[in-house]
Formats: structure tokens, C-alpha cells, sequence
């Protein structure tokens, strides 16, 4: 019997809650507890605030190719946009004023017909936008020059270099007039060096020069 006593005595006694139940496993019941509010609840809630957030603030990207030209007098561009949201609207402007946009698949085409700043903009459903800007140079709007420090008067021609630094000096439409109502064309064109020579047997000769894009300029040269 004191054996037994003594067995009794150096257990631990075992707690219980007021409905009866092990203060143990009430300890492993709220452990549970926690867990299902991080992973049912917490979690989830913090991963959809956080996309809707994301969806939010969601900012699209605007980017374009270098403008083409075939003719020099007009060019292309072709836009392109990257959005995780569907894009409300696209508009461009040259110099302040509208350009026509022509859908091309998932880009834009903008057609231009004059140099000048082309600001893009592109504006997501989330009213969120991203804008561009591209200088546009390309196009040829001036005609030839001659270099006035080249000009060589002889007897009987002219000599003279001329340049086109866009879209190149049309040297096959080179012709002149001269004081006597002659039209006269060139005696020697050199076109890699752009040096030109000219008859001039009159008091004085009117050159005309045109450029790939078919802008003209003229050269006036007189023994006077």
C-alpha cells in the first residue's frame, strides 16, 4: 500500500478547463485555431488585396521602332504597347497637332507626313498612362545646297559642289539656263565627290537642283 501511495504522489496532476476537457488539448485546439487564420484567412486575404493592389497601380509601357521612309516625303512608325490591362485609348500628336493611328494587330502604325516632336500616349482601364516621345528628322523638306566656297568660273563653264544630306542630290535632273534662253546640261558630274560643271557660254547661267524627294533649289552664276 505505501508503494502504491508513493506511485500516486509523483504523477502530475492533470489540469482540466471549466467544461472538463485537458488544458492539453485545449492548447493543441487554439494551435489548430492559429493555422486555419493564417492559411484561410490571412494568407488569402493579403495575396488578393495584394494583386488588386498590383492591378491598381498597374502602369502600361509604350515603345516604338525608328520611323521609316521609302520617299523621304512621308514616314511610318510603328507603336508599340505593353499592358497587364486592357488599353482605353492611344492617341499621338505631332508638334500639338493629331495624328491618324491605324491598329495593326496588337501595335499601332502612326503615318507621318512632317518632321517634328510625336508625343505617344496610351491610357489602361485603370486610368493609369505611359507617354513617348520620338523626334522625327527624317523627312526632306529643303533642297539641295551648293557650296559657295567651291564655285569656280572658267572659260566657258562653271564648277560647283553640291549636297543633300537626307535623302541625296538627284544628279540626272541637273540643267541649267542661261542668259541666252539655252537650256544647257551639266559636262561632267562626279557623283561621290557631288562636283558639277556646267557650260556657260553666256554672260550668266540659272542652275537647277533637285533632291531625291523632289525638293528644288537653284544657283544663279554670272561672269559679272
Amino acid at each position: 500500500m505505501k508503494a502504491k501511495k508513493e506511485s500516486s504522489a509523483g504523477r502530475v496532476p492533470m489540469r482540466y478547463d471549466a467544461y472538463g476537457r485537458p488544458l492539453r488539448e485545449k492548447k493543441k485546439g487554439r494551435g489548430k485555431a492559429v493555422f486555419r487564420f493564417f492559411f484561410f484567412f490571412l494568407f488569402p486575404y493579403l495575396i488578393i488585396n495584394g494583386a488588386i493592389l498590383y492591378l491598381a497601380i498597374s502602369r502600361p509601357t509604350v515603345s516604338t521602332d525608328d520611323p521609316d521612309t521609302s520617299d523621304y516625303k512621308s514616314a511610318s512608325i510603328r507603336i508599340r504597347l505593353h499592358s497587364l490591362l486592357p488599353i482605353k485609348n492611344v492617341k499621338a500628336t505631332l508638334e500639338g497637332e493629331p495624328v491618324e493611328l491605324k491598329q495593326d494587330g496588337e501595335d499601332y502604325i502612326a503615318s507621318l507626313s512632317d518632321n517634328g516632336n510625336l508625343n505617344i500616349r496610351a491610357e489602361s482601364i485603370n486610368w493609369m498612362s505611359d507617354s513617348v516621345n520620338v523626334q522625327v528628322s527624317l523627312l526632306d523638306r529643303t533642297g539641295p545646297v551648293i557650296d559657295k566656297d567651291s564655285v569656280d568660273i572658267g572659260s566657258g563653264y562653271v564648277e560647283f559642289q553640291v549636297s543633300d544630306t537626307q535623302s541625296g542630290v538627284s544628279f540626272d535632273s541637273i540643267y541649267g539656263v542661261d542668259s541666252d534662253g539655252d537650256n544647257v546640261k551639266p559636262i561632267d558630274v562626279n557623283k561621290e565627290s557631288g562636283v558639277v560643271t556646267m557650260p556657260m557660254k553666256a554672260e550668266s547661267i540659272t542652275v537647277y537642283l533637285s533632291d531625291q524627294a523632289g525638293n528644288q533649289s537653284t544657283g544663279k552664276f554670272s561672269l559679272s
